[in-house]
């Protein structure tokens, strides 16, 4: 009975997870949960059968402690939990002259905050888990887990369960489509200061787009996107003023996870993509 009323809660709270939220493009299982961290977008995303349901900021690794990619289990829940301090955490502290603590307690000052749920083996010692410092939230603060604001910590843990999926992605330049068909580009920093192997394959998959949905991409809005990196979503197909992203409902454009096949890097043969008139605002970039 739980189980089917967390469910039902899940299924309900998908009616508006998507508004103004640009999805990043990573396969998700149709039957099960499936948590996915985008990393440059400081963000979590909870799927129930193949759905989006629930979305939450996160702070995730420093550039120097990154959080790692890759497809994991969630292996155990653990609330109010005590923090067993890492040795190298251990000797930051006795570097920066603070007192060495081997274990905190649970409280108000336990960094893993109310729970803790632990993805991967024990030995790798991820997890996402609440914090003693809210403010921290969205960001790039921790040795490799995943915080998020306690109230937003108990609500995941209420809604998953040991086995359940986990998969970390590094995704920095989203592409996602409207309920009109129209399609928005959204552009994260890039925070590991990785090589962004999908930048060789973003024109010619706009080009094809282009060709596909006889529309045309505003190629000056890319270029605007790509140069500010702020995280807005952009419509690249919209005429006129642009519309507000926080209203609109965003869902993922495949074009990574499964590349078009005719999509191919170093095709000169395909157009350029068109700028529109000078006097069209941008403002809303």
């Amino acid at each position: 009975m739980v189980k089917f009323v967390a469910s039902m809660g899940l299924l309900l709270a998908c009616v508006g997870a998507r508004a103004g939220l640009p999805e990043p493009d990573v396969q998700v299982a149709d039957s099960g949960r499936q948590v996915v961290i985008n990393v440059p977008q400081t963000r979590l995303f909870l799927y129930q059968d193949g759905k989006l349901v629930k979305s939450w900021p996160v702070a995730v690794g420093k550039m120097l402690t990154g959080t790692p990619t890759g497809s994991f289990d969630i292996t155990g829940i653990y609330h109010d939990p005590t923090w067993h301090v890492p040795k190298s955490i251990q000797d930051e502290m006795r570097a920066q002259g603070k007192p060495v603590q081997t274990a905190v307690p649970p409280g108000p000052d336990n960094p893993l905050g109310k729970v803790f749920i632990r993805f991967g083996e024990p030995g790798l010692g991820l997890g996402m888990h609440g914090t003693n410092a809210p403010g921290s939230v969205p960001g790039f603060r921790s040795h490799g887990c995943v915080r998020l604001k306690n109230p937003d910590a108990l609500d995941l843990a209420s809604l998953v369960s040991v086995g359940d999926a986990v998969t970390v992605a590094y995704q920095a330049i989203l592409l996602n489509q409207d309920d009109a068909g129209h399609l928005w580009l959204t552009a994260y920093r890039n925070p590991y200061g990785h090589d962004d192997v999908s930048m060789p394959w973003l024109g010619q998959v706009l080009l094809k787009w282009q060709h596909d949905h006889k529309v045309a991409i505003y190629g000056n809005r890319v270029d605007e996107a790509l140069r500010l990196r702020n995280g807005k979503p952009v419509c690249l197909t919209c005429r006129g003023s642009l519309p507000d992203y926080r209203v609109v409902s965003l869902t993922v454009f495949r074009w990574l996870s499964s590349p078009p096949d005719s999509t191919l890097p170093g095709d000169s043969s395909a157009p350029s993509l068109p700028r529109p008139p000078a006097s069209e605002s941008q403002s809303q970039l």
